[in-house]
């Protein structure tokens, strides 16, 4: 979903080193680290045996937002060492917020992963739990859909041009997306329980419409781990949210049989 303009990234900077989980202070705005998170309650993400475990801490922000309210910002995505950052990636995070009296649940919907020209397009989405993904083929060759992410396994079978095979994603979480012809292809589906996500503009530049009460500010990017940052209270100045890409577009893996291409 795009992103609406937010004024200049200010206030809150998370460029210092991560800290662990504290008790709210519950006043004021505080600046916030975001850290590399683990599997975390909110959103259990099944794990692929390629992606590992990833290590969430958070900080309070300040006290609860007000019913209405959202929070505004500015990602800056930084390219690791031999990462390039491609000029439309930053598109690709996700930012979502997850409440600690529960989200309600999201409608799920129907979407499309397209393979095109030896590749999954789109390569990267984020979809409420429960939806179902379709992935035609407009190539003029096969191919073979599937991922053996724990919460979501599947084999779609080959099937060439104009054919078309789906699959429900029930549990919330990252799959991860293959095909069983083409090593090269790949695509990350992050699954949500929680209708508060957005995607920040080309500019990194995002705005979130949240509920009432404290919870925990997600940000996600298929070339990082997932953040975390603890939302205690208002926070009245845009938030400044950092990320550093470490993982390479496509992940070593098996094909479906677990065994090398």
């Amino acid at each position: 979903m795009p992103a609406q303009s937010a004024p200049p990234a200010a206030g809150i900077d998370t460029a210092k080193p991560p800290v662990k989980d504290r008790s709210p202070v519950g006043t004021g705005t505080n600046k916030t680290e975001m850290s590399s998170a683990k599997k975390h309650p909110e959103v259990a993400a099944p794990q692929t045996k390629q992606a590992g475990k990833a290590n969430e801490k958070a900080k309070p922000v300040a006290s609860a937002p007000v019913v209405g309210s959202s929070l505004a910002g500015h990602i800056d995505l930084v390219a690791g060492a031999d990462q390039p950052l491609a000029a439309d990636e930053m598109m690709e995070t996700a930012i979502y917020f997850v409440p600690n009296a529960g989200a309600p649940h999201p409608k799920p919907g129907q979407f499309n992963i397209y393979t095109r020209e030896k590749r999954f397009d789109p390569s990267t989405l984020v979809i409420p739990v429960g939806s179902t993904v379709s992935f035609p083929n407009k190539d003029q060759i096969l191919h073979n859909v599937f991922s053996i992410t724990t919460g979501a396994t599947f084999d779609l079978g080959l099937y060439g041009e104009g054919g078309s095979a789906d699959y429900t994603f029930k549990t919330p979480g990252l799959a991860l997306i293959n095909c069983n012809v083409h090593q090269a292809m790949q695509a990350n589906v992050l699954v949500l329980d929680t209708p508060y996500f957005t995607h920040p503009d080309k500019d990194g530049k995002f705005r979130l419409n949240v509920p009432a009460g404290p919870g925990k500010l997600m940000l996600w990017h298929p070339r990082a781990a997932i953040q975390s940052s603890a939302i205690a209270g208002p926070v009245t100045e845009p938030l400044t949210l950092h990320l550093v890409l470490t993982k390479p577009r496509v992940v070593q893996h098996l094909n479906k049989e677990h065994k090398v291409y």
